[in-house]
């Protein structure tokens, strides 16, 4: 018999005036009871509440889907294409806003931009998962990828409270699941 995890969330100042709109993306982390990340959990194991109302997850993407990969950094490097798999794309710039630009235009499903700026951040989309580099350690930042939210849910609801709850429906024979998102 499936369990349901409900796991309530409020948006906090600093999202709600990005958030006024009914549709919106939510990045998820599913983790076991040792903190250990849960991947290749379907669409429909999650189910999104605005308000006790059901919303729509329109789209989905796991930490298996293919990625678009954005690397700002004034020096290039190459040994960060052997880090992806064959249908993950690699861009490699000097800026930002060329990097924002074209993972935009992007159709993969999970879009990341690494980044050594410190400035521009607020150029970057919500739907764009960011990582934050040194400049000495760039390699080190690429594997904070593995840290990433695992789970993108793109949802529309038709009430406009800001109070969220996510259920998961948990798999047969999983021990309790955590969930965190923003």
């Amino acid at each position: 018999m499936a369990c349901a995890l409900l796991v309530a969330f409020a948006l906090g100042p600093p999202h709600l005036s990005a958030q006024v709109s009914s549709a919106r993306l939510i990045h998820v982390t599913v983790t076991d009871p040792l903190g250990r990340s849960v991947i290749g959990l379907d669409q429909d194991r999650f189910e999104v509440l605005r308000s006790a109302a059901a919303c729509s997850i329109t789209d989905f993407a796991g930490a298996d889907s293919p990625m678009m990969l954005a690397i700002v950094s004034e020096t290039q490097s190459s040994d960060l294409a052997a880090l992806l798999r064959s249908e993950d794309e690699l861009i490699q710039t000097r800026s930002l806003a060329d990097a924002v630009q074209r993972l935009s235009a992007s159709k993969k499903p999970r879009k990341v931009i690494v980044t050594t700026a410190t400035s521009g951040a607020e150029m970057i989309p919500g739907s764009i998962q960011v990582v934050q580099a040194n400049r000495a350690d760039l390699a080190g930042a690429v594997d904070e990828l593995g840290k990433l939210h695992q789970y993108l849910l793109w949802v529309k609801c038709s009430t406009s409270s800001a109070n969220l709850n996510v259920v998961l429906d948990r798999p047969l024979g999983l021990p309790p699941l955590n969930l965190t998102w923003k």
